[in-house]
């Protein structure tokens, strides 16, 4: 399930001149330090030489197969690793990896932006809905170590110019993917992250997963129960089902650009209010009595669980 990856190999007296084996290659001179670096490509991977290494970037899964709609398992990986190590004569197994994504797309009933509607908060991150078929979990501020993606994958090929295989084009296709952008053995808990380390089964194990602990880990939108009128015996009864039928037929982000409207205009003094606020809104439209799963949320709850079944 890796896609797009940033690698760094560092250079030795017995590394060899690589820029033989690239396309397009051109020199750069840094007039600050004086330093050549020299950028090419290799079929669609980014190649630049510095003086202390050799960065690599691009999608490791287009490299091997025309597109990325088929993501890398761990023994396509290594199959990629060993192509990029033989068309560079540089191996790049012990390559540090200093950035990658990770995920897959699922073909879904429906359109992907009926489904990013359905999806609530994550913990820790801000949620932010710019378009309709993209959504995204990520840190405020410029750091960006960690950010979760899900978006329209036929719409990004479009933008992107890229042919989508047969059986693809008339497809609903979501993708959801882990992008680490830094500090990746700190993020992932371990030693350290190389291009060997990738297609280590235990490691593959682990980010799979990460992958699907992070999903569940985001608030759902649940439907109201078709006979929940049987249910209210009180007044109290009927605002909650009355409030949970407005949140289940409202785009998640109007609640939390709400939330933010409410913090923007420092209404409450006490920032405590704001969760509480968002707790009860949560506790409304999950309430036992009221609400049942989404149908919608279901499907994708089964795509992302079913993803770990071939580890």
């Amino acid at each position: 399930m890796y896609d797009k990856l940033k690698l760094w190999a560092a250079r030795t007296r017995a590394t060899p001149d690589i820029t033989k084996f690239l396309d397009n290659s051109k020199d750069q001179i840094d007039h600050a330090t004086g330093e050549v670096i020299t950028f090419g490509s290799l079929e669609g991977l980014k190649v630049s030489i510095f003086t202390g290494g050799i960065s690599i970037i691009g999608s490791l899964s287009k490299y091997l197969y025309p597109n990325n709609i088929y993501p890398l398992d761990r023994h396509s990986t290594a199959e990629a690793v060993e192509k990029l190590s033989d068309s560079l004569h540089l191996n790049i197994s012990d390559a540090k990896i200093t950035g990658l994504e990770f995920g897959t797309q699922f073909v879904m009933k429906h359109k992907p932006e009926d489904y990013l509607r359905k999806l609530g908060d994550m913990p820790r991150l801000q949620r932010y809905h710019f378009e309709v078929g993209t959504l995204y979990y990520k840190p405020r501020g410029k750091q960006q170590p960690k950010v979760f993606a899900f978006y329209d994958k036929k719409a990004d090929a479009a933008v992107k110019g890229m042919t989508l295989p047969d059986g693809f084009s008339d497809a609903n296709l979501l993708k959801y993917e882990m992008r680490y952008n830094q500090r990746l053995p700190q993020q992932l808990g371990v030693p350290e992250v190389t291009a060997s380390t990738l297609s280590e089964k235990e490691f593959y194990r682990q980010m799979v997963k990460r992958y699907q602990d992070c999903y569940f880990s985001i608030s759902k939108q649940n439907q109201v129960k078709t006979n929940v009128m049987s249910e209210i015996k009180t007044v109290s009864d009927a605002f909650n089902v009355l409030v949970a039928r407005l949140i289940s037929q409202s785009d998640q982000t109007q609640i939390t650009a709400f939330l933010e409207e409410l913090k923007e205009a420092k209404i409450f003094d006490d920032r405590k209010c704001y969760t509480r606020l968002k707790k009860k809104i949560h506790n409304v439209a999950t309430k036992a009595e009221i609400s049942v799963s989404d149908e919608l949320i279901k499907e994708l709850d089964n795509e992302v669980k079913n993803v770990g079944a071939y580890v």
